[in-house]
């Protein structure tokens, strides 16, 4: 597939046809296409290196596709960073890119200025009539734009060691993708609600989806994704048919009795990612709306999106306790295996590892990080090592069942606890932190830090307060633990270990 063609057709054939409809503004397919055209030439003036990455900040305005369009017309990466992350987290990423150009599309221009050096009105300016017909630039060709081995968009998750880590995709990565996932989908247009930012690659299923088959994505922003009653209403309004979101989100809108079918008229998929579907959401779902499907479909970042898929219905609901994430897409294989990465036989629980064309090309700069979880296995297929603990029976459907290691996903984002608690010992007077994950119903749904200090007797709320805030200045809101709780030493097993058995019991 070729995704940029498939989106200039759209363009040239639906112009008028609305791309993306966002809470106070929209863009058509023939601006849409238009816009990111001219930026493109303008970055390609610069002469910037070919593919060299480049930091888009931003939440959800009609600049954050544009941008994303124009490096990917252009020959660029690109490197979505949302306002959620702390100023800090921000920087970081900007600098380890090492990119000569960085995007603000936000109003707010003095944000990170030191970094993100081209605004919202520098960009309104080059795409102006006048400033393009007073450059001159050469028109755009097909070999500006990113080849299939390219490195299409590059999306930084939690880190092990106190760093995020940056999954290169291929734009061979992505095309496989489209060619699946549209699959998932009617082949009419329809309308698909893109709840994730941008910087959470489950965006992408709605995003390039929706952009390749023609359709329009209904973005709903941090305002209304946290207000229920406005999310149903903008919902309802633009008369989505695919609904993309985490399980967090279907079950947040459940609350709601106008989280049905007939106030909803126009859904026709639901569509989950991210974390597990939980038996009793996916039951709602159908009692609630008797005429749409629920699909649930697994996969981490470096394995573009999610590789398997399942129809969920009332059958699988009432016989498996916990659901199934599906079978394979073509071209992807997914197997088990044990703690020496011997294969494992069907039904038996251990490691899943990914293979095929749709495996990330690796970590950005991070060639250590990289041979730990990519290798190519004995077929020379491109393999990832998820750290996700399932089997996969004989007729290939894949089961899920926890972590291999301490990164989590937690209201359908992925975190690494060593990060979250090595930020914690950064903070003045902290001696040690641990994390512990608060499950419901089996599932990761908060986080405590448990904290031991230099002056043990300062435990006051001010504390609390001091260290909330120092996390938050580093990390992004949602890797901030719920509750602090100060313990004067923590308890120790017999083995030398800290004993999370008693500090549990303890709070």
């Amino acid at each position: 597939m070729d995704i940029l063609k498939r989106i200039e057709e759209v363009a040239r054939t639906n112009p008028e046809r609305e791309a993306f409809i966002f809470a106070n503004e929209s863009i058509k397919y023939g601006e849409l296409w238009k816009l990111s055209g001219e930026l493109a030439k303008w970055i390609l003036s610069l002469n910037i290196k070919r593919n060299i990455p480049i930091p888009i900040y931003g939440h959800k305005n009609i600049w954050m596709p544009i941008c994303m369009l124009a490096a990917t017309r252009s020959g660029h990466a690109y490197v979505p960073i949302d306002i959620s992350m702390p100023e800090d987290r921000v920087k970081f990423i900007v600098k380890a890119v090492e990119s000569p150009l960085a995007i603000n599309t936000e109003a707010n221009s003095s944000f990170c200025q030191d970094v993100l050096k081209t605004t919202r009105e520098d960009l309104e300016k080059i795409v102006s009539p006048s400033f393009v017909e007073e450059k001159h630039y050469k028109e755009l060709t097909d070999e500006d734009a990113n080849q299939v081995n390219d490195i299409h968009y590059i999306i930084f998750t939690s880190g092990s060691t106190g760093s995020p880590k940056g999954v290169k995709i291929t734009t061979g990565n992505l095309a496989n993708y489209l060619k699946w996932s549209e699959t998932l989908v009617e082949k009419k247009a329809g309308v698909f609600l893109n709840q994730a930012p941008f910087s959470f690659d489950l965006s992408v299923m709605d995003t390039y989806t929706g952009l390749v088959t023609g359709s329009t994505i209904a973005s709903l922003n941090k305002e209304k994704t946290e207000n229920i009653k406005e999310a149903l209403k903008f919902i309802k309004e633009n008369k989505v048919t695919y609904w993309v979101s985490t399980p967090s989100f279907a079950e947040m809108c459940l609350s709601s009795d106008e989280m049905n079918g007939a106030y909803l008229k126009s859904m026709r998929k639901f569509l989950f990612c991210g974390e597990p579907l939980k038996n009793q959401t996916a039951k709602n779902l159908l009692e609630r709306f008797s005429k749409a499907d629920v699909i649930n479909t697994y996969g981490p970042t470096e394995s573009t999106v999610c590789v398997t898929s399942v129809k969920i219905s009332k059958e699988i609901v009432e016989k498996e306790k916990a659901l199934p994430v599906g079978v394979a897409k073509e071209g992807t294989s997914l197997y088990s295996v044990d703690e020496e990465g011997k294969k494992l036989p069907y039904g038996e629980r251990g490691e899943l590892i990914i293979t095929g064309n749709t495996v990330a090309a690796g970590y950005f700069n991070d060639p250590v990080r990289t041979s730990e979880s990519f290798f190519t296995n004995e077929d020379g297929e491109p393999a990832y090592r998820t750290g996700d603990l399932g089997y996969v029976t004989s007729d290939g459907m894949v089961y899920c069942s926890g972590r291999k290691d301490t990164q989590i996903k937690l209201h359908g984002y992925r975190i690494e606890i060593g990060d979250i608690e090595r930020n914690l010992l950064d903070i003045e007077g902290v001696e040690d932190a641990i994390i512990l994950i608060e499950l419901k119903d089996g599932v990761p749904n908060s986080l405590t830090a448990c904290v031991s200090q230099v002056n043990s007797e300062d435990q006051s709320y001010h504390r609390r307060k001091y260290i909330r805030e120092s996390l938050r200045a580093k990390l992004p809101k949602y890797m901030v633990p719920k509750k602090i709780v100060f313990f004067e030493k923590f308890p120790i097993t017999p083995n030398g270990k800290v004993d999370k058995k008693k500090m549990r019991e303890a709070i």
